[in-house]
């Protein structure tokens, strides 16, 4: 099953919405080998409207554009994390420091 990333709202601060919007997201890659990991991960570009996704989720003002990958397994396996990149080429480099094998869906 293919991630996505409404489904993985962290949903308001601490996980409770009445608090307020939540602060970014936790990096959150379960797999059992990083390195030989070869799994086709879900790679999207996250718009932000000012600070703040289409989740209400905020992310800080600044910085180079957040991109969000995932990917889930069998086993409580799961790869869910954002991080800031350039470009789409720069978010594959920078993942594929953490999972040299990662394969990406177009």
């Amino acid at each position: 099953m293919t991630p996505q990333y409404e489904t993985c709202d962290p949903k308001g601060w601490c996980g409770d919405p009445r608090r307020g919007a939540a602060l970014g997201r936790r990096t959150n890659i379960r797999v059992s080998d990083p390195q030989i990991f070869n799994g086709k991960v879900t790679l999207q570009r996250i718009r932000l409207n000012g600070d703040y996704d289409r989740l209400g989720t905020y992310w800080g003002g600044g910085g180079a554009p957040l991109y969000w990958f995932a990917w889930e397994g069998e086993d409580d396996q799961r790869i869910d994390a954002v991080i800031r990149a350039e470009s789409r080429a720069d978010a594959k480099a920078q993942i594929r420091k953490q999972l040299p094998r990662a394969r990406f869906y177009r």
